[in-house]
């Protein structure tokens, strides 16, 4: 071969090298924008637990009578009162920072890849089809657009969901970790659905709302057993006239609802959800913020250093196994629950902090499958259904916001990220779609309410009277 065509021959394989080399950055890019986008919060569609994009890969998660009067009470906060803190606006940042970090880190590789071809490899990869206009994925839950006043289906079932959200619900009712014992807790065939104050009355009969103290065992017997309250939080508050239960949704944004939250004597919040810089639509005051065992244990939530935990009452939980047996539950927990609340304690002696007991998870999760006509996952309740008994243990009367989805219904997770997902309405490893059946029969408030504010009313558990276990007054 001559000179000329050995020239001619390197200069071809350099160019293949080339081209390899610009598919392989392609897809690599490609790669990163997926991933990057997965570790947001997905599967607690109120709590903001993450699932990890791997769980996605695998098919396992996706990463959802008489009316009473609003209330609102103008009255000086009883929170002073009763010794409860109270929390400024918050001044950190430390979340959207960490946000913005990821977004601007995804944004540098962005230049190697085009928007069809990661539309093209989101399909391969998560069995979505997308909206090539805003690129959030087709709907695949029933009334996914509210129009004229349509709210949640309180009759919403599993086979009324889109094949990619039904294979998701499969997968986690297939499993059983915390050793649930289902026989007979299904409603049977013929029986009559209960009315919304029937199950106000089982909620009130049937659901022990507590937080562990020091005296339960093993607690008693451990060194730092005393860091826990010696009375239960139901105990040592309330009742408190009105209260507001602040869900993460997505659809908190652009709501305008922040003066008719914080017009509330206490407001509850959940994991790391933010205030500063959403105060219009979210309200600036926190009372109380129920945190999931994973948040505390994660550093990107940075649990023990961030001023976002430091004001208001903190309560925690972990999924417990059915049994509820403490003893089993303390060695074997979810995630460090016990060793980051000694931690936390040790850096704020002052500030009250409770764990949530489990027979109260379960009790719920008894309540719910109960009363639905299918199996529902066999995993603990959202954070959002735990919050609200919780509150309604401790007030006259409790509104909820966008835990039924209004007229601002998005894919949009929560209202602090850019992460969009269907699951984060329904569901996934929690029974989310079967406990807004339940929310929307109990609520005591108008559709209107739901439709234009995203607003669920429901009453104190102390302010009704039940007569032969399910008749309501």
């Amino acid at each position: 071969m001559g000179l000329v065509g050995g020239r001619w021959l390197l200069s071809r394989r350099a160019r293949q090298t080339g081209l390899y080399l610009v598919l392989f950055c392609l897809l690599i890019g490609a790669l990163f924008n997926l991933s990057t986008d997965n570790t947001n919060p997905v599967t607690h569609a109120i709590s903001g637990v993450q699932a990890q994009s791997g769980q996605l890969l695998h098919g396992l998660g996706v990463m959802v009578p008489e009316k009473i009067n609003h209330v609102h009470s103008h009255s000086p906060s009883v929170d002073q009162d009763r010794g409860v803190p109270q929390s400024p606006p918050q001044n950190t940042n430390l979340e959207r920072n960490r946000i913005l970090r990821e977004a601007k880190t995804k944004q540098s590789f962005s230049w190697l890849v085009t928007l069809p071809v990661i539309q093209i490899l989101g399909e391969l990869l998560h069995g979505e089809l997308k909206d090539r206009g805003g690129g959030e994925p087709i709907s695949e839950i029933p009334e996914a657009n509210f129009t004229d006043g349509q709210v949640w289906d309180e009759e919403m079932s599993s086979s009324m969901l889109g094949k990619r959200l039904k294979r998701v619900f499969q997968n986690y009712k297939a499993m059983n970790k915390y050793k649930v014992q289902v026989q007979g807790l299904a409603i049977e065939d013929g029986r009559p659905k209960l009315s919304g104050p029937e199950l106000l009355c089982q909620l009130k009969g049937g659901v022990k709302v507590t937080t562990l103290t020091s005296d339960l065992q093993p607690f008693s017997e451990l060194t730092w057993g005393s860091l826990l309250p010696q009375r239960s939080m139901t105990f040592d508050l309330g009742p408190f006239k009105s209260c507001a239960v602040v869900t993460s949704a997505g659809s908190m944004r652009h709501s305008g609802l922040g003066a008719e939250i914080d017009s509330h004597d206490m407001v509850l919040r959940f994991n790391a959800a933010p205030t500063a810089g959403y105060e219009k639509d979210v309200g600036a005051k926190t009372s109380v913020r129920l945190i999931n065992s994973q948040v505390m244990a994660s550093d990107d939530h940075h649990f023990l250093s961030s001023s976002l935990y430091s004001a208001g009452i903190l309560v925690g939980w972990d999924p417990a196994p059915y049994s509820a047996d403490l003893n089993e539950w303390y060695n074997k927990t979810d995630y460090p629950i016990f060793e980051k609340y000694q931690e936390y304690r040790k850096l704020h002696p002052q500030q009250p902090f409770y764990i949530l007991h489990p027979h109260t998870e379960w009790q719920l999760w008894e309540l719910i499958q109960g009363n639905m006509a299918e199996p529902i996952q066999k995993n603990p309740p959202s954070s959002g259904l735990l919050g609200t008994a919780l509150m309604m243990s401790l007030c006259d009367v409790v509104h909820v916001y966008e835990f039924l989805p209004s007229r601002r219904k998005t894919k949009l997770c929560h209202y602090y990220q850019s992460y969009y997902d269907e699951a984060c309405t329904v569901g996934a490893y929690h029974p989310l779609l079967y406990e807004k059946n339940l929310v929307k029969r109990m609520n005591l408030g108008p559709d209107q309410d739901i439709y234009t504010h995203g607003r669920v009313t429901l009453p104190g558990l102390h302010t009704f009277t039940c007569h032969q276990g399910t008749s309501y007054s």
